[in-house]
């Protein structure tokens, strides 16, 4: 489960790192012949980002992980 501090940085930097990449399929979509399939990819992507990013959320708000989280430095 995600109560490691490592794990949730993890967590949360996959996130950003597929938003990035689906930007940027999203943008070389405009610039190919196979633009639907990529834009749909790129969609994916995005939406994939966000919803790891409201999971990480909603489990730091469980009261056992956010004690343990309230221990990490930052």
């Amino acid at each position: 489960m995600l109560t490691n501090c490592r794990t949730m940085r993890a967590a949360v930097l996959l996130s950003a790192l597929l938003l990035a990449a689906g930007v940027l399929l999203g943008v070389i979509a405009m610039m190919t012949p196979l633009t639907v399939p990529t834009s749909q990819l790129a969609l994916v992507l995005v939406l994939s980002a966000a919803l790891l990013l409201a999971v990480i959320f909603l489990v730091a708000l469980i009261p056992g992980v956010s004690r343990h989280m309230d221990e990490c430095r930052h």
